[in-house]
């Protein structure tokens, strides 16, 4: 259950990038990306259909798939044809009125969308880029392609499976360093809390599309510039969550939000209209979700993304331009005051730079996870911990031998999921301490409110072992065992040996 999460950052310049040794006549494949980002992974690579041979009848179909050490996603199939194929299928298509091809589950019970159906056109470059919802499993992925080749008439010919290989070195995602198990000079000890149950298990996840509308428009053009890759994100969040047996969607609510220029009141009902749009789209198309589940709301202006897009961005009267911000109530004066800013030159780079970053749809999956035995909590500990409430994780680690590497392996992945609770960080750091790595201890334990515990104190004392500040650690320690930790009363014994040595 120990794991390290790895992420494929790979470099973006062609000629650093690793190329398919593929035998002739086969797609190369350009890998760029495979990242996660937030609560989404996305993967960006490139399909070379220079060298690609294919029969004017043929079609070629290329899944990549995800695979971990037990589960495995499929993405999006990418279909190449030869012109007699491709004319062929778009009179059938035109003719039934509904596509010609559809991507099925393993297990067929649905239908995903197709990314893109090509006409072979040598000398083509494709770009794919495509974001899906994380899960744990996905910590640590192969990435491969499927390619089958079919002829006339949908008759199968050949189909191959090859590995995407990314020829470059893999790195943690966090500057955190990697635990090191037991310091041989301190033993701690610890009492990790038992946590309260979650009378309902409440989730949610958030996608968002940065849709091209025309100036002014709310009206969805899916074919416009990025728009299908924007809305096939919405699309498998939706579908992935509301196909997962375990949970029931309570409402999915688009929200719009408007970049400042022009009037607030035009921007509030200009976000209103694009939810409203967004909505619309999706309630057509996934019929399988009652039309009542899709719900809209108003963003208006994002003043807040802009203050984040702010904070890592370099204009001139920066400062002034926060304060604005902060201070200026109207939000028409507030856009005027920042125009008039240094003759409107940084008012003239934001609107070009950081304006479209704000122009988006987020949508706001709300769901409830049904409740879960130990061992289904453990098997769902792997794919999706989101769905446990916190005292089922709990139960899950005491199926581990105390001071195991997945007995802390559970509390630290509770601490990451329950960032607010006060449980979920005192545990989450005493598991840290007890691995050996005392800079992801004191991370949990900064988000800590209540500081008046024996359980807080005793990780402060032990925290301060590790960083060499043995009176501070003396008072914190005290201050624990006079609260009655026994733990402390351990952990003191430890600090006196330390001091020894």
């Amino acid at each position: 259950m120990k794991k390290t999460i790895y992420l494929m950052i790979l470099n973006v310049i062609v000629g650093c990038m690793a190329l398919y040794a593929q035998p002739p006549g086969q797609i190369r494949v350009l890998p760029k990306q495979l990242a996660k980002k937030g609560e989404l992974m996305t993967i960006e690579m490139a399909f070379d259909l220079s060298t690609l041979q294919l029969r004017s009848t043929e079609s070629i179909t290329y899944t990549p798939i995800i695979a971990g050490q037990q589960e495995q996603y499929e993405l999006p199939k990418l279909i190449v044809k030869g012109s007699t194929r491709f004319k062929a299928d778009r009179r059938a298509e035109a003719l039934s009125n509904t596509p010609t091809v559809t991507m099925a589950s393993q297990g067929g019970d649905k239908n995903y969308p197709i990314y893109a159906i090509e006409k072979f056109n040598r000398n083509k470059l494709i770009a794919y880029v495509v974001s899906f919802p994380y899960r744990n499993w996905m910590d640590s992925v192969t990435v491969s392609l499927r390619q089958e080749t079919s002829g006339c008439c949908n008759a199968p010919l050949s189909m191959t499976q090859r590995t995407i290989s990314f020829d470059v070195p893999v790195v943690a995602p966090t500057p955190v360093p990697p635990p090191v198990r037991r310091n041989t000079d301190i033993q701690p000890q610890f009492k990790f809390l038992v946590p309260e149950q979650e009378t309902e298990k409440k989730r949610y996840d958030i996608g968002t599309a940065f849709l091209e509308f025309p100036q002014g428009g709310s009206t969805i053009t899916p074919g416009f510039r990025n728009n299908n890759q924007e809305l096939d994100k919405i699309n498998r969040l939706i579908s992935l969550i509301s196909s997962d047996p375990d949970v029931v969607v309570t409402n999915i609510e688009m929200r719009g939000f408007a970049s400042p220029e022009g009037s607030s009141q035009q921007n509030h009902n200009l976000s209103h209209e694009r939810a409203k749009a967004m909505r619309d789209y999706f309630v057509q198309r996934l019929t399988n979700i009652p039309s009542n589940v899709f719900q809209t709301g108003i963003g208006g202006e994002d003043w807040d993304g802009l203050k984040v897009l702010l904070s890592n961005y370099t204009v001139a009267y920066k400062d002034e331009i926060l304060r604005i911000i902060n201070t200026v109530q109207d939000l028409d004066l507030r856009e005027q005051k920042i125009k008039n800013i240094g003759n409107g030159e940084p008012y003239r780079q934001i609107f070009h730079d950081l304006y479209p970053q704000l122009r988006r749809v987020d949508c706001q999956v709300n769901y409830t996870a049904r409740n879960f035995s130990i061992e289904e909590g453990k098997k769902r500990m792997n794919d999706n911990a989101k769905l446990l409430s916190q005292y089922e994780m709990y139960q899950v680690a005491q199926t581990y031998q105390p001071g195991s590497h997945d007995y802390d392996e559970v509390f630290i992945t509770a601490g990451r999921y329950f960032p607010n609770n006060d449980t979920a960080n005192l545990n989450a750091a005493a598991a840290a301490l007890m691995e050996g790595n005392p800079t992801l201890a004191e991370e949990y334990l900064k988000k800590v409110q209540r500081t008046n515990s024996a359980e807080y104190a005793n990780c402060m004392g032990v925290l301060c072992i590790y960083k060499g500040e043995y009176r501070m650690a003396e008072e914190y320690l005290i201050k624990a065992h006079t609260a009655g930790s026994t733990e402390a009363t351990h952990n003191l014994r430890e600090l006196e040996r330390k001091r020894n040595q």
